[in-house]
């Protein structure tokens, strides 16, 4: 009874339960009676017959009606139901029943013969009040000589079968008031959840009230639907806050270097540039400021596209080993400016790749600068690159803090940093979004092995033979 479809099974089903044992009992009774009524019809047809044909060679009845009449009284003795006996034009001339004394050369309104005897006979026809069956009476040169008409209790049966038939009208009538009233109690046991949801839509996207999780209730398939709307509702709310994080995080981001861009042009304005030695400091510190920005807009870029559910790649194929030298050359001197250990190992002849050269480097580039960020002056950072039969294979592993088991699920998800990174307020927390989503777009995937004062290792690992097109990939 918990399932949207046994209810709707019931509400189908429940009319019938009722109704079918009526309509049974009824089509039974009109079926007895038809089968009663044929019976009956047969009979009363092989007498009208009978009739008919001890009266065809019977010139004198047509011509004498008292003649007629006796004869009519001793067939009265054979067949024991009223008979009337009509000339050609309609005019009773004879009756088995006393009673029609005063009728006698009376013209009654006949069917026309060659409509209604064309197709037999017999008729059924209605001569007063009476209803019974018409046979036209003929002589051996099938002249028409005249009819008889001979009286049946089909009427009674008639309303007998009417009966029946509006007793099936009202059985089934009540039947359905009564499944309406039914459909109408499991449909509000319906409605109230699904009017609940719709209203607690309809409020989200309009911003009309502050949303709120509507209770589990109702068949299974509407539960599903609640459930799956307070999920959405959880993720939107945990995306409301990654918003207005990222705000603050832009602001902080975009105000740190601009403000030491200003500080540095105003130091040069007034007069820095006499100074060889400062001047070059404020231009490298101005070359690092404008760095770190274009690093931000390259972040902010990947957001938009992400958005939007495409971005670009532009795939080639490169010399793995001289690229490899050329990409890890800037973040070697990165890392001994920070007065780290850097160490490279580079297994054999790497293969070629079919890749987009610059995204991938910003995939691998996001991976090793974080290892330097996190890893304190001293530590060590290991790269290692080597390639198998199928896949390329990238590693990355430092000294630093490392991540423990819980964080490393979510340190891919956009704007979320793990509990170490809160000591580096520096960065938005896309940059592994970025590496994952880029790495994915090839065609490949990242792994991560970390434990708290452990360090970490990212492992990119990529397809040989891979084939992105040159124009677009998805990134779900």
């Amino acid at each position: 009874m918990n399932r949207l479809r046994f209810r709707l099974l019931l509400l189908s089903i429940a009319p019938l339960v009722i109704i079918l044992p009526v309509v049974i009992f009824a089509s039974s009774s009109l079926l007895r009676s038809q089968i009663i009524l044929n019976n009956l019809l047969n009979d009363y047809s092989r007498q009208a017959l009978l009739a008919s044909e001890l009266l065809a060679n019977r010139p004198d009845v047509w011509q004498n009606r008292r003649l007629a009449q006796d004869v009519l009284m001793r067939m009265a003795e054979i067949i024991p139901t009223r008979l009337l006996l009509f000339d050609p034009q309609g005019e009773l001339i004879a009756s088995s029943n006393s009673g029609d004394t005063l009728l006698i050369g009376t013209r009654f309104e006949f069917p026309s013969t060659n409509n209604a005897f064309s197709q037999g006979n017999i008729v059924l026809a209605q001569v007063g009040n009476d209803e019974g069956l018409l046979t036209p009476v003929r002589d051996s040169l099938n002249n028409l000589q005249g009819y008889i008409f001979l009286s049946t209790p089909f009427a009674e049966f008639t309303r007998r079968t009417t009966a029946l038939v509006w007793i099936l009208l009202l059985t089934g009538g009540a039947g359905l008031v009564l499944g309406i009233f039914l459909a109408l109690g499991f449909t509000q046991d319906l409605e109230r959840p699904i009017k609940r949801l719709s209203h607690a839509a309809y409020s989200l996207a309009l911003g009309i009230t502050p949303p709120q999780s509507i209770p589990e209730e109702g068949p299974q398939e509407l539960r599903l639907l609640a459930r799956a709307f307070n999920a959405f509702l959880e993720r939107l709310q945990t995306l409301e806050t990654s918003r207005k994080r990222l705000l603050a995080n832009l602001v902080h981001e975009l105000g740190t270097p601009l403000s030491a861009l200003i500080s540095a042009v105003q130091a040069l304005r007034s007069g820095a540039t006499n100074d060889a030695a400062l001047r070059d400091d404020l231009l490298q510190g101005m070359d690092q400021e404008l760095n770190r920005l274009r690093r931000l807009t390259d972040e902010l870029a990947h957001l938009h596209d992400q958005a939007f559910g495409t971005f670009e790649l532009h795939t080639q194929t490169i010399n793995t080993s001289e690229w490899i030298a050329g990409f890890l050359a800037p973040w070697a001197q990165a890392a001994r400016e920070k007065h780290q250990q850097w160490s490279v190992e580079i297994a054999g002849v790497l293969p070629a790749l079919n890749v987009d050269p610059d995204r991938l480097a910003q995939a691998l580039g996001n991976i090793i600068h974080n290892a330097i960020r996190y890893t304190p002056s001293g530590g060590k950072i290991t790269v290692q690159v080597f390639a198998d039969e199928s896949e390329f294979h990238f590693i990355v592993a430092d000294s630093g803090p490392g991540i423990s088991p819980d964080e490393q699920s979510l340190i891919f998800e956009p704007f979320q940093r793990g509990s170490t990174a809160q000591r580096f307020p520096q960065g938005m927390g896309l940059g592994l979004t970025i590496a994952r989503d880029l790495i994915h777009a090839h065609g490949g995937k990242i792994e991560i092995e970390s434990s708290p004062g452990r360090g970490s290792r990212f492992e990119v690992i990529l397809p040989l033979r891979t084939s992105k097109s040159n124009s677009e990939a998805q990134v779900k």
